[in-house]
């Protein structure tokens, strides 16, 4: 399980604000029941500490308050996880959590057992991160047993993708999002929603961790990584959220992008364009047939030329049969002109070499020296990176997988018996 470097280094805010330990009266109120199992008034300070701490966020009571409620609505559904993940069978053993917070304290070059004395400074118990850790790997392990298996991305959705981006030139955005779904539809709940990401934003905007606080509040699957998407385009996001993307400057912090099924939030890390293929940066092996005209040659005389011109055009066919004409004509100027690139070509010419095939000749083109017939024997297209088919397929295949796992997720809500006090 991969856990932000940032999370050891963000548990030094300092606390003041939020000092002292819960009194006995708050270890035996009830904060919330879900199926039968307690969530104390305990378990929730514990948790808000313990988000405040290592997220950055303001430490004042009244941003606390804020997040309160995000944060149990976040222990509820840790519950709802760990519960289903035993309903399936699903072991999550004491050695993978440990793991967990072992890979955390090695990430941070910290000796074993130290994070526990870390928190424990900060008025946290480590059980609290340890019920968080325990709840991802269950649901990781739920998504991955129930859900993982039904998620197939065809072939011809990759290429449709591919061509799209290719087509038009891209650009790839290094992402990180969280995700607030809208868990029912009704009114009150839409706002309640909004809410939440409106506190989020002013609380990332003021400088708190965004892999840490996507951690704790995302939807997505990308929470257990922080929210880390990588490189892609904004059309591989759903909805509003693609557009969206593109007007983000590197780190801005997003307004709250409204979509059918929840709200995004979005930071852009860094950018990187790929430009469609320039026509006039493409390298041509080109051509001529040369008809000279005399500076002082009459309408007639012109005519002629240019019906000569046409019929060359009209009758070569390949590079062989026009050397041959070439050389037949005798003129001086026909012949190979080389490698050209077509932006360095006359301006004259530019125009009926981005139209040719290979191997056709061009329609008469006329300058102040004569007449010209032209011919690309070759193009050689200038390198653009391919999108990467591996990304987009995995960008996909992540993207309905989130939208499975909240709703299995808003399912196993809808069912459970919730009682919050």
């Amino acid at each position: 399980m991969t856990r932000s470097v940032s999370l050891i280094l963000a548990l030094l805010v300092s606390l003041a604000n939020l000092a002292g330990v819960a009194t006995a009266q708050s270890v035996q109120t009830i904060a919330a029941v879900v199926n039968d199992e307690i969530i104390s008034n305990y378990d929730l300070q514990q948790r808000v500490r313990l988000v405040v701490s290592s997220s950055g966020a303001d430490p004042s009571g009244q941003v606390a308050d804020q997040l309160k409620s995000q944060i149990l609505e976040s222990l509820i559904d840790e519950r709802l996880q760990i519960q289903e993940a035993f309903r399936l069978n699903i072991a999550i053993t004491e050695q993978e959590v440990d793991g967990a917070v072992r890979f955390i304290e090695e990430q941070n070059k910290m000796p074993e057992g130290n994070l526990a004395k870390l928190l424990d400074s900060q008025g946290i118990s480590v059980t609290s991160l340890q019920d968080q850790l325990r709840a991802q790997i269950a649901w990781s392990k739920v998504v991955g047993q129930r859900l993982r298996p039904r998620v197939v991305v065809g072939p011809d959705e990759i290429e449709t993708l591919v061509e799209r981006l290719k087509s038009g030139g891209r650009i790839e955005h290094l992402t990180s999002e969280i995700f607030l779904a809208f868990s029912d539809q009704n009114a009150a709940i839409r706002r309640d929603v909004t809410a939440n990401a409106e506190t989020l934003i002013v609380q990332l905007r003021g400088g708190a961790s965004f892999p840490i606080l996507a951690q704790q509040f995302s939807q997505a699957v990308s929470a257990a990584e922080g929210g880390e998407l990588g490189w892609i385009s904004g059309a591989e996001l759903p909805d509003a959220a693609g557009p969206a993307l593109e007007t983000l400057d590197i780190n801005q912090i997003s307004d709250p992008i409204v979509t059918r099924d929840g709200i995004y939030i979005l930071q852009v890390r860094d950018r990187r364009r790929f430009a469609a293929i320039d026509p006039e940066q493409v390298t041509v092996t080109l051509k001529q047939i040369f008809i000279p005209l005399k500076a002082d040659a009459d309408d007639g005389a012109i005519e002629s030329q240019m019906a000569l011109a046409r019929t060359i055009g009209g009758t070569v066919r390949g590079c062989e049969d026009f050397d041959a004409l070439s050389t037949e004509m005798g003129s001086p100027e026909s012949g190979d002109l080389g490698k050209v690139k077509v932006s360095d070509t006359p301006t004259q010419f530019r125009e009926a070499i981005l139209t040719l095939d290979v191997g056709v000749a061009s329609v008469p083109v006329r300058t102040e020296d004569g007449i010209h017939v032209l011919m690309v024997c070759d193009r050689e297209q200038p390198e653009v990176p391919e999108p990467d088919r591996k990304a987009i397929e995995n960008s996909i295949g992540q993207a309905r997988l989130s939208m499975l796992a909240r709703r299995y997720l808003r399912d196993l809500r809808r069912d459970a018996v919730v009682d919050v006090r």
